[in-house]
């Protein structure tokens, strides 16, 4: 059967005296755990994901004197394996100027407070009313080794914690976290270069440097796993949304590019009916077109010439057939008075077209009344128009001439107002004045 350790006994020996509840001893952290050593189970450690400061209350007096100063404020911060506890105790230096960093396992503090006597039992010493010794705390200079190896020397020295403070650099008063596994229950803390030089100098003066440790506030750093989490989702759902839209918009203009070139095709195709329905002619020696005061092609700005085969328009107006056949698959109107070929020849556009046209005129209703009316005015001339002009190429039978009296009763009849209930014909003026001096000249 194997001995109990005498950690064991006085953990056993506690529990007996004063049963479950809070421990009585003034210090119960510096007790070992059950296990024999190490971190008492359940005492709160410093988390990587955080940040705990420290609340220092540093006090200093001359042996004999009974005049004391102090000062307070959160100048510290608990390493990362640090347990999270208050701790008081008088502040010790490491003897000689070389070895305030405290890497040499020689390293001695002859200035701690004196253990107890080693001939007391373990038992009796963690009795009440057993001598207790003093915690005192280590004061190390950053540098030459680990904090580990620090905090790990000073524990083995009897420091009950470690105030560490920083390398000289920068301002002076820049405090760093520190992580130092393996250090089990001793506290460990680092502040700042000048804090630290401040109380080093008052106890090279002969000063005795007593500091509590106190739990300051806890601040969580900048990037948590809860941060990480909460940015990879709004990475996400922007990605997503991004991609999405790209998706829908990518879809729709290609949606939009296949119908407009479908509507295109049909549209090209329906002039090329409209194309082939209307009239071509050839030019002879003594026409009026090929004369002196003939107007030219409007499209390529030359001269008829006879022999040359024209394409003569619903509207009148005649160009090269050259020219005009390639304007009208793409444009389907007169470059001179815009008459669209596809209505005067009374060609039916698709019916997806015609709903286009339909939801673009309702919104348009107001301001494109008069224009439509316009626009059938033209068609409307221009068909019969077209077909005075196809009627040229047939032979005119030879007759009487018109009397001044038929003329004089064709324009009273025509001077007739209209019978009540019915709109009057309203024709283009400037389409039935070409119609007119069109007569004349073939009369």
């Amino acid at each position: 059967m194997r001995a109990a350790s005498p950690a064991a006994l006085v953990w056993a020996l506690g529990g007996l005296l004063w049963g479950p509840g809070p421990s009585p001893f003034p210090f119960p952290s510096l007790l070992p755990g059950p296990g024999g050593g190490g971190r008492p189970a359940g005492l709160p450690v410093a988390s990587a994901q955080a940040v705990w400061t420290a609340w220092l209350n540093v006090s200093w007096r001359l042996p004999g004197s009974n005049e004391t100063f102090w000062s307070a404020g959160e100048n510290g911060i608990f390493g990362q394996d640090s347990p999270l506890r208050r701790l008081e105790g008088v502040v010790v230096a490491p003897d000689g100027r070389h070895g305030l960093n405290a890497c040499s396992p020689f390293t001695n503090f002859s200035a701690a407070p004196p253990p107890p006597p080693p001939s007391l039992p373990a038992v009796t010493a963690a009795l009440p009313w057993a001598p207790t010794p003093a915690p005192w705390l280590a004061l190390i200079q950053r540098g030459g080794c680990t904090f580990s190896e620090k905090i790990n020397v000073a524990a083995r020295r009897g420091a009950a914690g470690a105030v560490i403070y920083n390398y000289a650099g920068g301002t002076g008063t820049d405090i760093q976290t520190m992580t130092h596994p393996g250090t089990g229950s001793t506290v460990a803390i680092m502040i700042s270069y000048l804090k630290g030089k401040e109380i080093l100098h008052r106890i090279e003066n002969g000063y005795q440097v007593t500091m509590v440790i106190e739990v300051g506030k806890k601040h969580g750093s900048w990037m948590n796993n809860y941060s990480i989490f909460f940015v990879s989702v709004s990475f996400f759902i922007v990605t997503a949304a991004t991609v999405g839209y790209f998706i829908f918009y990518s879809a729709r203009r290609l949606r939009l590019a296949r119908a407009q070139n479908r509507r295109q095709r049909r549209l090209k195709a329906d002039a090329k009916k409209a194309i082939g329905r209307l009239q071509l002619r050839t030019l002879k020696q003594g026409d009026k077109e090929t004369g002196p005061d003939a107007d030219n092609c409007a499209v390529c700005i030359e001269v008829y010439k006879p022999n040359d085969v024209v394409r003569i328009l619903t509207c009148n107006h005649l160009f090269h057939k050259n020219c005009i056949d390639p304007w009208l698959l793409e444009h389907r109107t007169c470059p001179m008075c815009k008459c669209d070929i596809l209505k005067a020849l009374g060609i039916e556009v698709d019916i997806e077209d015609t709903a286009e046209s339909f939801q673009t005129s309702v919104s348009n209703e107001a301001s494109n009344i008069p224009s439509l009316n316009e626009e059938d005015n033209h068609s409307e001339t221009a068909s019969s128009g077209y077909a005075s002009v196809q009627g040229t190429d047939e032979p005119v039978p030879e007759g009487p001439a018109p009397s001044e009296n038929d003329n004089l009763q064709l324009v009273n009849n025509t001077s007739q107002s209209p019978p009540v209930g019915e709109l009057p014909h309203l024709d283009n003026p400037g389409f039935e004045a070409d119609e007119v001096q069109d007569r004349g000249v073939k009369c």
